[in-house]
């Protein structure tokens, strides 16, 4: 890389680790007022604040990550020792593949042939993203099943080797000569070849976790609208019915369907 190339991506690496960093800051702060507001109204089963706080915690995982990756590429980008460039190798793969894990998991493969999905159903994709895709917001799907592709294709790199250096790295070794021969025979911009799609990939998910938010949101405040109609109507037909032996028991329902719409609209955006 020439002196040249390297600055300029060093610039831009420290751009993006700038955005990232006000983003997850920004993620922070909703989560915070969320927690709030829904604790406020004692909903603390609601559906809605349980996959609203979903996407904002992906968001903040893969936000996370990316920040991670960010800032061991200027380890090697601002080295003076060959070591600073190894170790920031380590790190890029000992994140790519706890990374890969947490969001997306593996299946796993038995002696016999049978294969195992349940960490991957229990993923923060499939689980928390999928579900909501699948049960809210259908119109996303295309878009979530590209992502998923794109997940599936990056198994074509060799994970294998890469849990191995990712043990060595983390666990070292009883045997330190297996620790220094895969130091030895690291190369960071094979590193930085593997992690380019998963960066990719990270890229196209905080994206995509932003705009079905606004999704999210968009379509639970219609649902906010709808029932504000239904709530109007039925105290309309309420009182209808007034008479003077029932106006205080007419009177006391109103005030009950009035409360539970302040309790809706103290959830709006």
């Amino acid at each position: 890389m020439t002196e040249e190339a390297k600055s300029q991506l060093q610039n831009n690496i420290e751009r993006r680790l700038n955005e990232l960093t006000s983003d997850i800051d920004d993620l922070n702060r909703q989560y915070s007022i969320l927690e709030t507001c829904r604790k406020s109204i004692n909903c603390t089963d609601d559906v809605y604040f349980e996959n609203l706080q979903n996407l904002l915690n992906f968001r903040l995982i893969v936000g996370i990550i990316n920040l991670d990756l960010c800032a061991a590429i200027l380890i090697h980008l601002r080295a003076k020792f060959q070591y600073e460039s190894i170790y920031s190798s380590r790190q890029i793969i000992i994140i790519i593949c706890e990374g890969y894990k947490k969001l997306y998991n593996f299946i796993i493969e038995k002696d016999n042939g049978d294969k195992v999905s349940k960490y991957r159903n229990n993923s923060f994709w499939i689980k928390e993203v999928g579900t909501v895709v699948h049960e809210i917001l259908p119109e996303y799907q295309s878009q979530y099943d590209l992502i998923t592709q794109q997940l599936d294709n990056y198994l074509s790199v060799n994970f294998e080797t890469l849990k191995v250096q990712r043990d060595l790295s983390i666990h070292y070794d009883k045997e330190p000569i297996k620790v220094y021969e895969m130091l030895s025979n690291l190369d960071i911009e094979e590193t930085l070849k593997t992690m380019i799609p998963f960066l990719a990939i990270l890229n196209s998910m905080f994206s995509f976790i932003f705009e079905i938010t606004k999704g999210f949101e968009q379509k639970t405040k219609l649902e906010i609208k709808n029932q504000e109609l239904r709530i109007l109507e039925i105290i309309n037909l309420i009182n209808k019915f007034k008479t003077e032996q029932n106006e205080k028991m007419i009177e006391d329902a109103v005030e009950q369907i009035f409360s539970s719409k302040k309790n809706i609209d103290n959830i709006q955006f």
